[in-house]
């Protein structure tokens, strides 16, 4: 699911005098709205969070924008307000409580405001400046592609976030106690649901899967404790691997290898004989202390063992006398013009594409598409 959103919240007209706000209730639902806004000579969606929130800030008077999201006619998704704040989406005059609604603000309070710009209604009409009744052409009466996939694409992130069951999903119209026809008549809320639940009953496939480790078949090395241990112990406590401090005699003993830190410590050649003497996956965690705790941290957030082990990693090859980084190339890629794929890879090892050697053992990056 690809989210492309722009966060444009400090843009918002008043933004520093509410940006702190709080909403008074938890987020329980979504609200999906259209703007009304039309092209009149062509029908075509217009405007988008700064246009809205100027309207409302400067001429309704609120605080702020009346939506969390915006999405215009390209389906680019606009941030616009923050979720913790309460957007003046569907809020109504109820003195005296009498729907039940926290008199009025209900909606308001608990429901996350997504729009759409655009006006998806037929027989569309607005009065011009003699105040004649003139039409709007019968064309863009339906969100764009684009406007749904990412309508349904942030529906469903806002939903894992907060576990909104689809019931909660809702047209403006179906919010009690607003009298509207938003978001347009050619928007059906039950069928946005229908859709949502067949994406829920649709599980993706996993686009990294992760190999399945028993105890002692990983090993984190770990060849510069000194100044790695700390940045990788909570990565250790979670995934629980064993440790090793002697790399030259890890080979063959486990299946799963975490190398940590640069070729300094661990060289590419070792790493390569660990691969050799048959362990299935042998990744590095390059970079320093700060580099590494980051990264297996963020590992760990995710609960993944392992970086992407979908991506193809790189061979690697033992240079024969007579090689060249041109034989090579031709060999590999068969393309001896893609040698310079192969040099710009070994550079830590390489300082002249000319001047290669037996025994040298080099990586040999995917064939580029």
């Amino acid at each position: 699911m690809a989210l492309d959103i722009t966060d444009v919240r400090a843009q918002m007209p008043n933004y520093e005098n509410y940006k702190d706000w709080q909403r008074s209730g938890e987020v329980l639902g979504i609200a999906v709205h259209h703007s009304a806004t039309a092209d009149r000579t062509t029908g075509a969606p217009t405007g988008n969070a700064l246009s809205f929130f100027t309207y409302h800030v400067n001429g309704q008077g609120w605080s702020h924008g009346g939506y969390n999201y915006v999405i215009p006619g390209s389906g680019q998704i606009e941030y616009a307000l923050d979720e913790k704040i309460s957007a003046y989406h569907a809020g109504f005059r109820d003195t005296d409580n009498s729907e039940g609604l926290e008199y009025g603000q209900y909606w308001n309070n608990h429901y996350l405001a997504i729009c759409m710009a655009g006006w998806f209604s037929d027989n569309r009409t607005y009065q011009d400046a003699n105040g004649q009744t003139r039409q709007i052409p019968n064309q863009y009466t339906t969100p764009t592609s684009a406007q749904m996939e990412s309508l349904l694409n942030l529906i469903q992130h806002l939903r894992q976030k907060y576990n909104i069951p689809v019931e909660n999903v809702r047209g403006h119209r179906e919010l009690r106690g607003n009298g509207t026809t938003c978001p347009g008549y050619n928007v059906d809320p039950a069928q946005l649901r229908a859709t949502l639940k067949t994406l829920d009953e649709t599980k993706p496939p996993d686009p990294d899967p992760q190999p399945e480790v028993k105890p002692g078949e990983h090993v984190v090395l770990l060849p510069d404790a000194d100044r790695y241990f700390d940045a990788a112990a909570t990565y250790i406590w979670h995934f629980q691997p064993d440790v090793s401090f002697a790399i030259d005699q890890a080979a063959g003993r486990w299946k799963y290898v975490t190398a940590i830190g640069d070729a300094s410590g661990i060289s590419d050649a070792q790493l390569e004989r660990l691969r050799t003497a048959g362990a299935l996956l042998v990744q590095r965690i390059p970079g320093d202390p700060d580099s590494v705790r980051g990264a297996l941290d963020q590992l760990v957030d995710a609960d993944r063992r392992f970086l992407d082990v979908s991506e193809p990693q790189p061979q690697m090859y033992t240079v024969q006398s007579g090689d060249t980084l041109y034989s090579i190339a031709r060999q590999v890629y068969g393309q001896a013009s893609l040698w310079n794929i192969i040099y710009e890879a070994n550079r830590d090892i390489l300082s002249n594409p000319s001047q290669i050697k037996p025994g040298q053992v080099l990586k040999i990056p995917p064939k580029p598409a």
